[in-house]
């Protein structure tokens, strides 16, 4: 991989306002479970050592936590390693979202094997304690937390389509409200534009802005290109990019699209919204490049280059962006941490072999979320783990 920087440095390897303050101070601060197992799936929980609180009128269920945890400390960097834990987002700088399976449940049988549904919970860091959000038989998933971490914007999908149903939680309250029809849009669309507003698009080329309280999203533009990704609306136009690998605009309201670049694989808005970090394939070759440029198209940095780029993120406070450079055969080459003032690369010294969601930063700049893959032969499907890392 090719970074543009003078030299890369390795670092060793690291780790609501009310928050569900009603459930979280009821938590146990039991330590973690003393025989630790590495399970199937995304994870399976143990039906022992548990609590039960009431919740917005629901009985939530706690638990310790079964999985494995290690901590793995040096004087620049910490290294918290969840096994069986499918990391989401960030809710402050000791919760995290994460996905996993509800054994309360029944399971779904499909092609051979038992799924059960996962569901959000939100997982402590200094407990290791877990706790179910919305217990339910549903699979949910794809969960973004609101700029200021009282809400969370997220998806109820069928484990056999890649499509599902937008939905908000307000944390404090416990209350949701659903914005889309059920497979309205592709699991990993949608952003938050700021603390009460979401941004997304349907699988028919329709960009909508959901509000909070607002049963029905206005509409922003009508496309007419199916399956946008990578949606955005900055200054009062839509951001999108086509199956093409094309980077687009349009206008509010407005059928009219202008091209901005071409070859376009990702695109995400800087937290101030004036910049944008673009992947896109080079022309002469099968490599990919990243870039920042400003809203009209003009390079401002240019990052790094690879076979292929994944899971960048800005950090919130706009100074950091992290990425994944993929080898051909679609393995990790690296994780790195890019200045974006002046382009500079880091490499974190972490050991993942496949990348399976875009890099979440914490709120305060300083710990990223790698949540990676690895094959469970025995099980036949995919083991998630999580890693927090913190950037020096």
């Amino acid at each position: 991989m090719r970074s543009y920087s003078r030299k890369t440095r390795h670092s060793r390897g690291a780790p609501k306002r009310r928050l569900l303050s009603s459930i979280l101070t009821r938590i146990t601060t039991g330590a973690i479970c003393a025989s630790m197992l590495v399970l199937v799936g995304c994870q399976q929980q143990q039906t022992s050592d548990r609590d039960t609180v009431q919740i917005a009128g629901k009985a939530i269920t706690v638990l310790d936590n079964p999985e494995l945890t290690s901590y793995d400390k040096s004087e620049t960097n910490t290294l918290v390693r969840l096994v069986d834990v499918r990391g989401l987002d960030w809710l402050s700088e000791e919760q995290i979202i994460i996905d996993r399976e509800n054994r309360d449940f029944k399971p779904e049988h499909i092609e051979g094997s038992d799924w059960y549904p996962h569901n959000l919970y939100v997982h402590t860091l200094s407990t290791a304690a877990q706790v179910p959000l919305l217990p339910a038989n549903e699979n949910q998933g794809f969960a973004l937390a609101s700029p200021d971490r009282t809400r969370i914007f997220y998806k109820t999908f069928s484990l056999q389509s890649n499509t599902g149903q937008g939905h908000f939680l307000d944390l404090a309250t416990g209350k949701t409200a659903s914005f889309t029809e059920a497979d309205a849009m592709d699991n990993q669309n949608g952003r938050w534009m700021d603390n009460e507003s979401v941004v997304f698009a349907t699988i028919d080329g329709k960009a909508y802005v959901a509000d909070v309280g607002n049963d029905r999203p206005r509409l922003v533009a009508d496309t007419a290109i199916p399956f946008p990704n990578n949606v955005a609306f900055l200054n009062e136009r839509v951001y999108f990019t086509s199956l093409k690998g094309t980077l687009l605009t349009s206008p509010q309201e407005n059928t009219v699209v202008t091209a901005q670049f071409t070859n376009v694989i990702w695109m995400v808005p800087s937290p101030d919204e004036q910049r944008l970090a673009i992947v896109r394939k080079l022309s002469n070759g099968g490599e990919m490049e990243l870039i920042i440029t400003d809203l009209e198209g003009n390079v401002l940095q240019a990052i790094a280059q690879d076979s292929q780029i994944y899971g960048t993120a800005w950090s919130p406070d706009g100074k950091k962006l992290a990425y994944a450079g993929i080898t051909p055969s679609g393995t990790v080459r690296g994780v790195y941490v890019a200045d974006t003032s002046t382009g500079l690369s880091n490499t974190l010294s972490l050991d993942v072999k496949f990348i399976a969601d875009p890099l979440r930063w914490n709120p305060s700049s300083n710990r990223l979320m790698v949540t990676s893959t690895q094959p469970d032969e025995q099980k036949n499907r995919n083991q998630f783990i999580t890693y927090l890392v913190r950037i020096s």
